[in-house]
């Protein structure tokens, strides 16, 4: 598999535009999400997959608002960490 590209809705305003790029090691992913609000740039993060089939890893980004950590980072990234 080559890169794979998704827009995903998380919230109100906010969506995702995610590039799935295979690594190096079979099995490994990275992850981009780059955050738009109202169509504006809000942020950027990054996610390493490890031991993730390609079908696993697609899995991850379309449901990506079922994955509790990721949703966890985003909302640190855009918001601070709350604790």
């Amino acid at each position: 598999m080559g890169t794979y590209h998704l827009i995903s809705h998380l919230e109100g305003h906010l969506q995702a535009v995610m590039e799935l790029q295979p690594g190096a090691e079979a099995e490994h992913w990275l992850l981009q999400v780059k955050l738009l609000y109202d169509g504006e740039a809000a942020g950027e993060i990054s996610f390493n997959l490890h031991h993730y089939t390609e079908e696993e890893a697609r899995h991850l980004a379309h449901n990506i608002t079922d994955h509790g950590f990721i949703m966890r980072e985003i909302d640190d990234l855009l918001f601070g960490d709350s604790e």
